[in-house]
């Protein structure tokens, strides 16, 4: 995934870029919604994380959620939208000034301007052609409030075991850091006759590491960082992370299955939908929607058939069979089973990570206080029972 500068020719007749985080430089032009008419160059723009980090502000997702309610009520008891807009949201926190706003012409160019969340936009723009704006709009605003809860109930999993695995590392990294350099200090500078073991020789072994290969550990980590993904694949199929990537594949079934249901919901048809989420997907999902896409589009094959992939969980597979024959009620059905079935297996696994993940960091902690005591207090005490004697 990366940034790339779009350069248009805007109203005026002059250049105008935008940056927009893609997988490929069609993807790029697809998410912008700028038409590819008037698309004047397409580049990798090397600062766009950094520029989008800093620049680029949005509300939160919690304020959206109030704002898409607010709107859609004001739409629904007949008053206009770009009324509702101004009255409902305060662009100026944003930097935006009433001359970009109100140059917007439809839903989906307000709510892209104001850097609503996607789900908020592509709905608009499906109400805005239907003509139920408002009922799209409440819809939005449900969405995202359910995602907020589902992602607050498995964070809090989560919260408690990353702050034992920061715990132990701090320990494992502090206690050696300190502990390794009063040993040195007290061998070869106050010359003391310590009597040291092998919990103090790994005491001091890490403490050289981190001193004085700190530079090489640093490139490491950067170098992990940026070829993460790469390294995800040689790794995830290995014991101890395989059950990572079956809840990565679980995650990203539970996110198909609730962006398609409401897309379905919404008036969308496959096509449009597998469109959508090809565009607006990343990494490992993005290849994935690519090929169903393709084998639903060009192939004309069925749901059932598109899903029977060991990337995909198998409970899609089976839900699929005979999908396409159901009514449109009883799509919903299935659906809002299948969402619940995937939740539950997804709170299963998110589970199995934090318990990994507080046994590491407890495992981390109880190491460093045994280097602790048993390789620095323990030679401190033999050599004052000596020096008494």
């Amino acid at each position: 995934m990366a940034y790339y500068q779009l350069k248009y020719f805007g109203e005026s007749g002059g250049v105008v870029s935008v940056s927009v985080e893609a997988e490929t430089k069609e993807q790029a032009i697809a998410m912008s919604g700028i038409p590819q008419s008037i698309v004047h160059s397409v580049a990798i723009d090397h600062l766009g994380g950094l520029k989008s980090a800093l620049l680029d502000k949005k509300f939160p997702l919690v304020e959206q959620v109030l704002m898409l309610s607010a709107i859609a009520s004001k739409v629904a008891s007949g008053k206009v939208f770009d009324k509702a807009i101004l009255e409902s949201v305060d662009y100026k926190k944003l930097k935006l000034t009433f001359a970009q706003v109100d140059a917007c012409q439809t839903p989906r160019d307000y709510l892209t301007l104001l850097r609503f969340d996607e789900t908020a936009v592509l709905l608009a723009e499906a109400g805005d052609k239907t003509g139920r704006l408002a009922e799209s709009l409440r819809r939005a605003s449900k969405s995202i409030a359910e995602r907020l809860e589902a992602k607050k109930e498995f964070s809090a999993l989560m919260r408690k075991a990353m702050i034992n695995t920061g715990f132990g590392l701090s320990f494992l990294t502090g206690i050696p850091l300190w502990a390794g350099g009063t040993i040195d200090d007290f061998i070869n500078v106050q010359r003391l006759d310590l009597t040291l073991n092998s919990f103090s020789h790994m005491v001091m072994g890490l403490n050289t590491l981190y001193t004085q290969y700190f530079y090489i550990l640093l490139a490491l980590a950067v170098g992990c960082y940026l070829g993460r993904n790469r390294l995800w694949e040689m790794v995830r199929t290995l014991p101890g992370f395989s059950f990572l990537n079956e809840r990565n594949k679980v995650r990203m079934g539970l996110e198909f299955v609730q962006t398609y249901q409401l897309l379905l919901s919404s008036g969308f048809t496959n096509p449009q939908s597998f469109k959508f989420m090809m565009q607006r997907s990343r990494g490992r999902a993005h290849g994935l929607y690519k090929d169903a896409y393709t084998q639903l589009i060009d192939e004309g094959r069925e749901l059932s058939e598109v899903f029977d992939n060991p990337e995909w969980p198998p409970l899609i597979t089976q839900n699929f069979q005979g999908f396409d024959s159901q009514t449109p009620a009883g799509r919903d059905t299935v659906l809002v089973n299948m969402a619940e079935a995937l939740k539950a297996y997804y709170l299963r696994y998110t589970e199995r990570v934090a318990q990994m993940s507080s046994v590491i960091g407890f495992a981390a902690m109880s190491v460093s206080i045994l280097m602790f005591a048993i390789g620095f207090y323990l030679p401190l005490i033999s050599l004052s029972t000596a020096l008494k004697h």
